[in-house]
């Protein structure tokens, strides 16, 4: 075997193992759509052979936590400044539930994004996990 035909055979594997970094309690996109016509339709699309909701395929789910993932590591410091500064009245929850509430208003990410953002900070810090950033399951 070549190189080129190594490097083809081993990119599946290293592709599988960058996606399987993605955490379960990772948000999945929530994209509704419509499509005109008598039959109900369900949006998909299709990678590599299986069918993922529109955003939801592992390459684009690996991108979006890896995002996500950055701001976490970001937001770790602010809350601790928060804390030892003009915040120190405050809970540790208190605070992360303002961080998420000027999260959500920038629109970086989508909502469930951005509560996942706070619960993975929380757990960075090793402060409790605010109850505005637990998903609700309606």
């Amino acid at each position: 075997m070549n190189n080129n035909e190594q490097a083809t055979s081993m990119t599946p594997n290293g592709e599988e193992a960058k996606f399987a970094k993605v955490p379960e309690d990772f948000p999945q996109p929530a994209h509704i759509g419509a499509i005109g016509g008598a039959q109900p339709k369900v949006l998909t699309v299709e990678y590599k052979g299986r069918f993922y909701p529109a955003g939801g395929t592992p390459p684009e789910r690996y991108e979006r936590w890896d995002i996500c993932e950055d701001l976490a590591r970001q937001f770790a410091q602010k809350p601790l400044d928060s804390k030892a500064g003009n915040r120190a009245h405050m809970s540790e929850s208190e605070i992360l539930d303002q961080y998420l509430l000027r999260l959500i208003k920038t629109r970086w990410t989508s909502e469930p994004e951005a509560r996942w953002i706070i619960r993975r900070t929380a757990a960075k810090l090793n402060w409790p996990t605010p109850s505005a950033a637990i998903e609700s399951k309606k």
